[in-house]
């Protein structure tokens, strides 16, 4: 039988685990090709209609109203902070993505820079 700190550990060391898995899928290597964060990022591109301003081949957006995600090298951090708060006539999204859609998002862009 188990101790009640023995119980407290198993548990801590499974939220660790779980934890670490979490984390590590929080920043993937979003080039990998057919990568689950490739997929998921082209697909909230397309869901939030963000091809309907920006140029971007991968994700099939053809706008012209805002800057080509085809082309450039913009860091994630600089990605998913202009996702989250927006610029100009860009809305801020951080009400509507969640933090790890951000995440994923801006990952999924940055690995398409320069891919035209």
């Amino acid at each position: 039988m188990m101790k009640t700190w023995q119980r407290a550990g198993v548990i801590g060391l499974t939220l660790v685990t779980a934890i670490g898995s979490v984390a590590s899928v929080a920043a993937p290597d979003a080039t990998m090709p057919g990568n689950a964060v490739d997929i998921k990022g082209r697909e909230l591109f397309q869901n939030w209609s963000c091809g309907a301003c920006h140029l971007m081949k991968d994700a099939g957006g053809t706008g012209r109203a805002g800057p080509s995600l085809d082309t450039g090298s913009r860091s994630v951090k600089f990605i998913a902070s202009r996702i989250a708060n927006g610029q100009g006539a860009m809305p801020p999204f951080s009400g509507s993505l969640t933090d790890e859609e951000i995440d994923i998002l801006a990952h999924y862009i940055a690995a398409h820079d320069d891919a035209g």
